[in-house]
């Protein structure tokens, strides 16, 4: 009776461990990758803001320039690989959700002459 219940677990475990790694690594790796964009994401778009807040007067391929060596400088710490094409892309897109977020809303700028 044990030599056919040891024989069951060992089939339930073999089962289990297929399971895992057929469906279950896979699906925790999908969520890794996917939160690791997700937080390069950020970063291009606060590297875009920052671009768009300190350096007024340089035109807007020199700005790209050094948003993507900041980018590609903090991939290469955090040992994650993104092509050329994804960074741009993810800049783009930083790109036009600080426009869409300077669009929605009515900016109120200081000034010091007060008309009256």
């Amino acid at each position: 009776m044990s030599d056919i219940c040891f024989e069951c677990l060992k089939i339930l475990v073999m089962v289990a461990v297929l399971v895992l790694t057929r469906y279950v690594l896979p699906w925790v790796k999908s969520k890794v990758d996917s939160e690791k964009l997700n937080l390069v994401a950020q970063w291009a778009y606060k590297a875009v803001l920052m671009a768009q807040q300190t350096m007024k007067a340089t035109g807007g391929k020199e700005k790209k320039a050094i948003v993507t060596q900041f980018l590609k400088e903090i991939l290469q710490e955090k040992n994650i690989a993104l092509s050329d094409k994804q960074i741009e892309i993810l800049i783009e897109a930083a790109v036009k959700q600080m426009k869409i977020q300077e669009n929605s809303g009515i900016v109120i700028e200081a000034t010091d002459d007060v008309e009256v």
